[in-house]
C-alpha cells in the first residue's frame, strides 16, 4: 500500500510565517494565494473565520483514500493508501497556532510542524507549511491543509491535501509541479480520536 503522497519527499522542517496581517483569515497569509485557490479548485472544503473549535489530541485517519489530483495522476480515485495517524497540539486561541504530528502507517513524517487553523463553530481548516530536502540537497516547499468538523470523539469529513508550492526549480524532474498535488479522506468519514500509541 502507498503512502498518500508519494511524489513528494518526506517532510524535515517547517517554514515560518511572521507577518502580522490580522484582517486575513489565519493561514491565508502563510499558504500563498494562488496556492488555496488550486486547493479549493481541487475539491478542499476550506473553513474561515477566527473562532475555530479546539482541537487536541490523536486522531486515526483510516482508510485513506485518494478524491482528487490536478495533475495527470498515475493513481486511480478510490486509491487506498495507508492509514494516517495526525496529532494536533498546543493550540493557542490568542493567535491560532497549533502543532501537527503526522505519522503515516508507522513512519514519521512529521514531527512538530507549527501551523495555523481557522474556522467557526466546530468546523476547521488547518494549515501547515513544510520545506523538505531529499538526499541530493535538494529543496521543496508545500502545504499540508487539513478540514472537518469536531465531534465528540472524533473529526467529521476530515480531508487532507497537500500541495506543492516551490519546487525551485526541479533540477532533477523529480517532483510534480508548483500548484499540483493531491487530496485524500477519511473513507468512512469519521477520524476516530485516539489515546493509544498511532501504530
Amino acid at each position: 500500500m502507498k503512502y498518500l503522497f508519494p511524489i513528494l519527499l518526506l517532510s524535515l522542517m517547517i517554514g515560518s510565517c511572521c507577518k502580522d496581517n490580522s484582517d486575513l483569515i489565519p493561514g491565508q497569509d502563510f499558504i500563498p494565494d494562488d496556492i488555496l485557490k488550486d486547493i479549493k479548485a481541487n475539491g478542499q472544503i476550506i473553513y474561515d473565520g477566527f473562532d475555530p473549535p479546539m482541537i487536541e489530541g490523536r486522531y486515526l485517519m483510516t482508510p485513506v483514500l485518494l478524491v482528487s489530483s490536478n495533475f495527470n495522476d498515475p493513481l486511480q480515485i478510490g486509491h487506498q493508501f495507508v492509514d494516517a495517524c495526525i496529532e494536533f497540539t498546543e493550540f493557542n486561541p490568542n493567535n491560532l497556532t497549533l502543532k501537527a504530528n503526522i505519522n503515516e502507517g508507522g513512519e514519521l513524517d512529521g514531527h512538530g510542524y507549527g501551523g495555523f487553523i481557522s474556522g467557526k463553530g466546530d468546523n476547521f481548516t488547518i494549515y501547515i507549511k513544510l520545506e523538505n530536502e531529499d538526499k541530493e540537497g535538494h529543496k521543496v516547499l508545500q502545504a499540508d491543509v487539513y478540514s472537518g468538523t469536531l465531534e465528540p470523539g472524533g473529526i467529521r469529513n476530515l480531508q487532507r491535501s497537500v500541495f506543492m508550492i516551490d519546487d525551485h526549480g526541479d533540477p532533477n524532474g523529480d517532483y510534480i509541479e508548483n500548484g499540483q498535488g493531491r487530496l485524500a479522506k477519511d473513507g468512512d468519514g469519521f477520524s476516530e480520536k485516539i489515546t493509544s500509541p498511532c501504530f
